[in-house]
């Protein structure tokens, strides 16, 4: 089962193959927050974590397909033993590096090993020497004993995606869950998100566009939105005619239709579709 890390209530994904895994078989997208290690300073492209609204959240694990885990002692101080096994951790990192240069170091010299030797020779044939025969293995060997060792400073950061000490795990409710999907707003939108996502939709946050969810026929990598959707939290709901007409213009301008979404007193979404009609040619 996977594991979805709450952090004040809200649900977040470290780990790359669980996230590919939920984009791929069960249409979670989520939101990337993180920044991409290779390509840092810049937020058009965002890495891992991944966050999750609160209504994917809930459906993972009303579906058992994740469980939500608290760590309610990461912050906490760590105790003399975990530091030893961070400072083991890090002599690890540093001694792996400086074998992964000092190899690469040698492959360079072993390229340029013939220039170096040329260069030698033309040297010492400078200086007044003749008849100048240069051992290429031992000038090798020297050049590679010249090499520094990588100094700790110098060394590639390693960023670790999930807390590798051991820690206490808490095993959370969808209660924990921050925005709420169980008072009445959180209820009606998480029957709304679930019932989206049963017909087949990718479905995502809707705030850039002024609404609650943006659905998708498939992946939002390869389609755009269809729907722009609003949930209502009682279907007697009124609005102010400025209002939908905003709603309704917004949807128009970004090529979307603009939804109304609700629970019918039977406890059944409905939907109702703003539309804009031309009123010259009607």
């Amino acid at each position: 089962m996977i594991t979805l890390y709450v952090s004040n209530g809200v649900a977040y994904i470290w780990n790359s193959d669980d996230w590919h895994y939920l984009r791929l078989n069960h249409r979670i997208c989520g939101s990337l927050i993180g920044s991409v290690p290779s390509f840092p300073r810049q937020n058009d492209f965002q890495g891992l974590p991944m966050v999750l609204m609160s209504e994917e959240a809930a459906l993972l694990v009303e579906k058992e397909i994740c469980q939500l885990i608290e760590l309610p002692k990461l912050n906490d101080n760590l105790l003399d033993e975990q530091k030893q096994e961070i400072d083991k951790i890090n002599d690890k990192t540093l001694a792996e590096q400086t074998e992964a240069l000092r190899k690469r170091k040698i492959e360079q010299l072993s390229e340029k090993l013939d220039i170096i030797v040329a260069g030698k020779t033309q040297k010492m044939m400078s200086k007044g020497t003749s008849n100048v025969n240069i051992d290429k293995d031992a000038l090798l060997q020297e050049e590679i004993n010249k090499l520094p060792n990588l100094a700790p400073a110098n060394t590639l950061v390693h960023l670790p995606t999930e807390h590798y000490i051991e820690t206490e795990r808490k095993v959370v409710l969808i209660s924990s869950l921050k925005p709420s999907v169980l008072d009445k707003n959180g209820a009606s939108r998480y029957a709304i998100f679930k019932d989206l996502w049963q017909k087949g939709f990718h479905i995502t946050s809707g705030s850039k566009f002024g609404s609650d969810f943006l659905a998708y026929p498939g992946d939002p990598v390869k389609f755009h939105a269809m729907y722009m959707l609003r949930c209502i939290n009682d279907e007697k709901t009124t609005f102010r005619p400025a209002n939908l007409v905003a709603f309704g213009r917004l949807a128009v301008a970004v090529n979307k239709l603009a939804v109304l979404a609700f629970c019918n007193e039977f406890g059944k979404v409905e939907y109702q579709t703003l539309q804009w009609h031309d009123s010259a040619n009607s």
